[in-house]
């Protein structure tokens, strides 16, 4: 339930001489990456699931098939492979927190230990025709209409509603209308779980955001008590108010849900009892976000958030998990919050996104551009033998680098355009209180206040590849 403040970025980088601050392009006209498909033995021998696998490889041209009897057999060949994605088909009944743990350290075993290597994600579902159809779909919406469970974030879209979720403040709720501000009302109704049914099943929520108390299968709509839920049974999501039965969501546009303030939502112990999987299949969400576990510190969560709502349309939600999760390991390694290093190992491994990581559904770039936080710029040229990276970082916010709280750290982070050799920082980097270079990403905590107005600057240098670098599959765009 912790929620701290909204500060960090993502830059998505294209090669030679870039200014990246726009959105990736969808999977049928992006550059090529390298995506890598994870399928267990058992999970293959299953037709319907191994149609799932198979689809994921056909939509993108860079994608191979890895199968596995332990996942630990494919990290030779998943090193040599490089993958910029990595996508677990899994059976609802492999989906279990555990193998999210294994996952993410699966991950930092990869080439950039002990950071993580590729955007990862599960593609499951209630059962194999949801992940099918997840895996199947091309067209990822813009989010342009948001629904939230909790007041916030409708600054970045161009319209949407949210909803206080604080019992004692339920009458509370903020709207925002095309071209114009957020308005904060006082007239809510009563009880706002049934007006958020009915947004939801009018097919017209593009992504829907939630906090307060909540389990495995299920969501408490108020916060810290209240009688209205949102409960998960049989693959379908029933709205109960006061032990009640009072409707059904049945939606079928394909959306985002980050579970950003919940404790558990993620979690699969068994598929029909699961509040994620139970969206995948009647709400119509395609990557779902959320904890596995209890959250009390929610560094993962609030941080993921703030990625893919105020980094300028740069991230999708698979994307915005990994920057926070590297800021964290950053955190981690650098000892950014040394009295916090157990809260920040609690949540180094407790979250995951369900859907194709790769799936770009994005905030819309004219909304996002207006309210995110600061901009980078990465310039790259030859000097000598050396490529000569510099890393222009441009605040268009006040911002605070030294923290109340640990969970409240934004690095600035930013994807590589393409894979580099032995990165290193020209010298002691000034002014920085972290910093990681990987081979395919840079993750960098400035020290102090930072005004807005204000740039920072950071060089590093890597060795040219005897062969063609290969570029990442992230777009530029005009600066």
């Amino acid at each position: 339930m912790d929620r701290p403040a909204s500060i960090v970025v993502r830059a998505v980088l294209a090669s030679v001489l870039v200014a990246l601050t726009g959105p990736p392009a969808r999977a049928a006209t992006r550059p090529s990456f390298a995506y890598a498909v994870l399928v267990g033995r058992q999970t293959a021998a299953d037709p319907r699931w191994n149609e799932v696998a198979t689809t994921l490889v056909r939509k993108y041209p860079g994608a191979r098939l890895f199968t596995y009897s332990e996942l630990d057999d494919l990290i030779a060949p998943l090193k040599q492979f490089s993958p910029d994605y990595v996508a677990f088909v899994c059976r609802p009944e492999e989906a279990t927190p555990e193998f999210v743990r294994r996952a993410g350290a699966f991950n930092r075993k990869l080439g950039n230990e002990p950071y993580g290597m590729a955007v990862w994600g599960i593609v499951t579902g209630y059962g194999s025709e949801d992940a099918l159809r997840i895996a199947r779909n091309d067209t990822p919406p813009k989010i342009r209409f948001g629904l939230g469970g909790m007041l916030g974030f409708l600054d970045a879209l161009p319209e949407g509603v949210a909803y206080s979720e604080f019992m004692d403040d339920r009458e509370h709720w903020q709207e925002k209308k095309p071209g114009k501000a957020v308005r904060d009302r006082r007239d809510a109704p009563p009880d706002h779980t049934l007006a958020m049914l009915r947004w939801i099943d009018g097919n017209g929520v593009d992504g829907m955001w939630t906090s307060g108390h909540a389990e495995k299968d299920a969501w408490s709509v108020y916060y810290p008590e209240g009688t209205s839920f949102l409960v998960a049974r049989n693959g379908g999501l029933d709205a109960v108010l006061d032990g009640e039965s009072r409707g059904a969501i049945h939606s079928t546009n394909p959306k985002i849900y980050l579970g950003v303030g919940n404790c558990l939502t993620a979690r699969i112990d068994d598929a029909d009892a699961s509040y994620a999987l139970s969206w995948i299949h009647s709400g119509g969400v395609h990557q779902y976000f959320g904890f596995t576990v209890e959250t009390y510190y929610g560094l993962m969560g609030w941080s993921t958030a703030d990625n893919f709502f105020y980094r300028g349309s740069r991230f999708n939600v698979a994307e915005s998990a990994f920057a926070a999760n590297q800021a964290l390991l950053l955190a981690l390694e650098a000892r950014l919050a040394p009295d916090e290093v157990a809260d920040l190992e609690y949540d180094r491994d407790a979250t995951v996104v369900y859907g194709d990581p790769a799936w770009m559904a994005l905030v819309p770039e004219e909304t996002a551009r207006e309210v995110e936080h600061w901009r980078t710029r990465l310039d790259r040229s030859v000097a000598g033998k050396k490529i000569r990276w510099e890393l222009t970082v441009t605040f268009r916010k006040d911002t605070d680098f030294r923290p109340p709280g640990g969970k409240d750290l934004r690095s600035v982070f930013a994807f590589l355009p393409e894979r580099v050799l032995r990165p290193r920082a020209a010298g002691r980097p000034p002014g920085v209180a972290g910093l990681h270079l990987a081979s395919n990403f840079v993750v960098v905590h400035f020290a102090g206040k930072v005004k807005a107005g204000e740039t920072r600057k950071l060089v590093f240098e890597s060795d040219p590849d005897e062969a063609t670098p290969r570029v990442t599959g992230r777009s530029p765009s005009p600066p």
